[in-house]
């Protein structure tokens, strides 16, 4: 043998020499081919491209792809989220989505868009079946592909089976969105095994994954439009199974644009700034009621995204969390741990450190803590300290 390290004899270089200019003869037909078919078909030439560029609307454009939410009917948010989803897909006809055989309670259908198959090629669907890690990884390789922009469901306790892959696609910057439904206690009856108490906490760890939990119908548009717009990472959406009313006494705009920062002033104090409540989706309402009983000089933040909020500048973070306030309070359905540094050393966490249990949701909710009157209790022992 030669002394080269890497040897290659003359024979294999003249094969793949040759084999070179046959795949360059391949390519080259297929550019003329290409542009003959982009010269006929402009408009899907535009689309074809644009999406392996990535080129979506902003965030601020999708938001106006879907419309307002009627304030008279409460909605879980995995019903708005799927409402909000479908008016993308209208608009943006690279966006597919797909569910782990649950399209029937995450609400995630695309709906008159058909299921993919080797029969029905043009369909947007993507059944799954029960196959969340599977799942995981399918929509990692749609995103390494890069044409388009999918996204897959589940209940939130099962987020587990898919942590590798879901690790993955933070790591590897890919723009996947995932829908987990049935985000809390307030799934009820079925009970501890399916009451995802740590998951939303435990998800918040991973870097460069965004979590997103909304706290009412136009929280959950910021949501979607957010994760449709990044694309530099996955979006993790945390929605609810059961209704949430909406939350009128914030303006519609600040509740979608709000989202799109992590974090804002949902409810501002009256005078002196006293107290701030912060809290995420179905006790976002718990805190505004607190505050509302409580009286001036509470503030109330909603907190969706604490990735998002924690990508602002100083001045907006000191905006909404001003340093000098270190009476903090928060609220939300799931252990307490990743609220601590913002509630800080003089704070407290309402939270919930142990599993649930089968009841009806508002029980459920009642007896673990999660309400008004447990916020408005704990509020005036930090105000009278």
């Amino acid at each position: 043998m030669p002394d080269e390290k890497f040897f290659v004899s003359e024979e294999v270089k003249a094969y793949f020499a040759s084999h070179q200019k046959k795949l360059a003869a391949k390519h080259e037909a297929w550019q003329s081919v290409y542009a003959a078919w982009k010269m006929a078909n402009p408009e899907k030439a535009r689309i074809l491209e644009d999406g392996f560029a990535g080129k979506y609307p902003d965030a601020e454009a999708l938001l106006s792809y879907i419309p307002a939410f009627s304030p008279d009917k409460p909605l879980a948010t995995r019903v708005s989220g799927g409402k909000a989803l479908n008016a993308l897909a209208q608009k943006l006809p690279l966006v597919v989505s797909g569910s782990a055989d649950l399209h029937g309670s995450t609400k995630n259908y695309l709906d008159g868009m058909g299921n993919y198959s080797k029969d029905t090629p043009n369909g947007r669907n993507l059944l799954f079946g029960i196959r969340e890690h599977a799942m995981g990884a399918i929509l990692n390789g749609f995103a390494y592909y890069g044409l388009f922009r999918a996204s897959g469901a589940t209940f939130a306790t099962f987020a587990d089976y898919m942590r590798p892959s879901v690790r993955l696609a933070a790591l590897c910057h890919l723009p996947v969105a995932y829908i987990w439904t049935h985000d809390s206690v307030g799934v009820g009856e079925d009970g501890p095994t399916h009451q995802p108490v740590e998951i939303t906490a435990a998800l918040r760890c991973i870097p460069n994954l965004d979590v997103i939990r909304p706290g009412d119908a136009e929280e959950a548009a910021g949501a979607l439009a957010a994760a449709i717009a990044r694309n530099d990472g996955p979006t993790a959406l945390i929605l609810s199974r059961q209704d949430l009313r909406a939350l009128e006494e914030i303006p519609l705009a600040t509740r979608r644009e709000g989202v799109l920062k992590g974090a804002y002033i949902a409810l501002k104090e009256k005078g002196t700034l006293k107290l701030i409540i912060m809290a995420t989706g179905s006790e976002l309402e718990h805190a505004i009621n607190a505050a509302k009983e409580l009286g001036d000089g509470v503030r109330v933040v909603s907190m969706p995204c604490f990735e998002r909020f924690d990508r602002q500048s100083d001045e907006y973070r000191e905006s909404v969390l001003p340093a000098s306030c270190r009476k903090r309070l928060s609220i939300e359905a799931g252990v307490s741990a990743p609220w601590y540094k913002y509630v800080g050393l003089d704070g407290r966490v309402i939270g919930i450190n142990r599993f649930g249990i089968s009841a009806p949701a508002p029980k459920v909710m009642s007896i673990l803590g999660m309400t008004s009157h447990k916020v408005v209790t704990q509020a005036r022992e930090m105000l009278e300290s």
